[in-house]
């Protein structure tokens, strides 16, 4: 970009849009004629300001904050320079924008292995990516679209009535306005819990689900096609964006599970303790203090021969 051709464009634009006056007018068709770079700038400046009106209202008004602010902090006065400065500074932050927008118009793809990845999209929609996830996102003029191929993601999506968020996973979609929720998908299971708003669950392009809110969780099968409809209580959903794992209630089976997935663990737990209850929280990355409390709390006993950890009942001794 051409600083002074653009301000030299935005200034002809912006007294076309207002009206030329018959001097604008003249000054104008010299201007254009000079050189086929002023066409080109002129073409531009056109483009952008397109771009700028189908900006989402709230990326509008941050644009014309910032234009605001820059104006204030330079002081201008007289009114051909304000108007000149104003446009330009309108295409600069235009274009700021359009490259964030270009940007996500292909397929994004992303992969993570021990670490935790979090992703700005240009309406400021976000996702986190917890460990071991693969996903690939794209945003068009449509649509926002999340393809989760597995692993969990947080999705955090502002709201926009003209253009749905979709997330498509394990043969489900998900179609959100505006909301924050978690999905997860592992081999056949796919889980949806809302922290907020509204999610509507669909198999296929017309087959409802489910529609859920606050609270609420919805667990696929895709093996025998069933669906689990279940409360569950905010502070429990996607805890691992805090590095932690909560369990209320669950069984020692799941939370071995849970654990297995941040960590290569080989457990042998007997038979008869996989339905045993536990709940606690317990850091991600200290999976040491986890088998401890097994083994002080739940009065298990827990050994390591090898490279495989045993958990089993304590025997009682004999008096």
């Amino acid at each position: 970009m051409n600083p002074t051709l653009d301000k030299e464009a935005s200034y002809f634009l912006t007294c076309m849009k207002d009206g030329f006056t018959q001097e604008q007018k003249e000054a104008f068709a010299l201007w254009i004629k000079q050189s086929p770079l002023h066409e080109k700038a002129f073409e531009d400046v056109k483009k952008l300001t397109s771009f700028y009106r189908a900006l989402p209202q709230n990326k509008q008004t941050e644009v014309i904050e910032h234009v605001h602010a820059e104006i204030k902090r330079e002081r201008i006065f007289k009114r051909r320079r304000v108007l000149a400065m104003a446009a330009s500074l309108l295409i600069f932050f235009c274009a700021i924008s359009y490259e964030r927008y270009l940007a996500f118009f292909v397929p994004h793809h992303y992969s993570t292995q021990k670490e935790r990845q979090h992703i700005i999209l240009p309406d400021d929609s976000t996702v986190l990516l917890d460990a071991k996830t693969k996903a690939s996102i794209r945003c068009s003029s449509s649509k926002r679209e999340v393809l989760l191929e597995k692993g969990k993601v947080l999705l955090s999506v502002t709201k926009n009535p003209d253009k749905p968020f979709w997330v498509q996973t394990g043969g489900i979609s998900i179609k959100v306005l505006g909301t924050r929720f978690e999905v997860e998908h592992y081999d056949d299971h796919v889980d949806i819990s809302v922290l907020e708003g509204i999610v509507s669950v669909q198999k296929g392009e017309e087959h409802l689900l489910a529609t859920l809110t606050k609270g609420e969780k919805l667990s696929y099968l895709a093996t025998s096609d069933r669906i689990l409809l279940q409360k569950v209580a905010p502070e429990m959903i996607a805890s691992w964006k805090e590095g932690v794992l909560r369990f209320q209630n669950e069984t020692l089976y799941s939370a071995i599970d849970a654990f297995s997935y941040y960590h290569d663990l080989n457990i042998s737990l007997q038979p008869e303790l996989e339905n045993q209850r536990i709940s606690g929280s317990f850091a991600i990355d200290e999976v040491d203090k986890f088998l401890y409390a097994l083994s002080k709390i739940y009065t298990l006993n827990v050994r390591k021969i090898g490279d495989t950890l045993y958990i089993q009942k304590k025997q009682r001794k004999n008096n």
